[in-house]
């Protein structure tokens, strides 16, 4: 498997990694958590999503029309769904036991930068990047690419969670 475009100068965090409090995520920032289980979407999930969000741009729905004119000859994942499945990965390889309840505060510097067809693998690849105590909470930010089988990646992100203080 190829791991182009991640640096693997720092040591990998193996997953799933429990901490008590937010603030105990410090020892890791820098370091790579171990990748995730692989995942696809099939055309059913994105019909759903699709027509739960209103966008029904042919590429993402019409499989016919795909197979005609998209290079690949298949419908495209919309860059959303992928993107509402980071949490979810996300929390697969780190969580907060202590009873903190983490709230996304930013997502940031989204890319997609490679198409994803239904039935297409990929995976997390998480780094923590800040741990930093603020007088009400505890901010979390993390890098958050979905990589390919190929090892390309299709989305790349940042995003930060804060912890409130009373719980971290």
């Amino acid at each position: 498997m190829s791991e182009a475009g991640h640096d693997h100068a720092s040591p990998i965090v193996s997953t799933p990694l429990h901490v008590a409090k937010a603030i105990e995520l410090a020892a890791c920032v820098g370091r790579e958590f171990a990748p995730g289980r692989w995942l696809s979407v099939t055309q059913d999930e994105i019909d759903r999503f699709v027509a739960l969000t209103g966008d029904q741009n042919w590429i993402h729905t019409d499989a016919a029309r795909a197979a005609r004119e998209l290079p690949a000859a298949k419908t495209i994942v919309p860059g959303q769904l992928l993107l509402a499945l980071v949490p979810r990965l996300l929390q697969e390889a780190c969580v907060v036991t202590g009873g903190a309840q983490g709230r996304v505060a930013a997502i940031r510097a989204v890319r997609f930068r490679h198409a994803v067809h239904p039935g297409d693998a990929f995976r997390l690849r998480a780094r923590l990047t800040l741990v930093e105590r603020r007088p009400r909470f505890v901010q979390v930010d993390a890098a958050c690419d979905l990589e390919l089988m190929s090892g390309q990646r299709a989305l790349t992100s940042q995003r930060t969670d804060v912890f409130s203080s009373e719980t971290t």
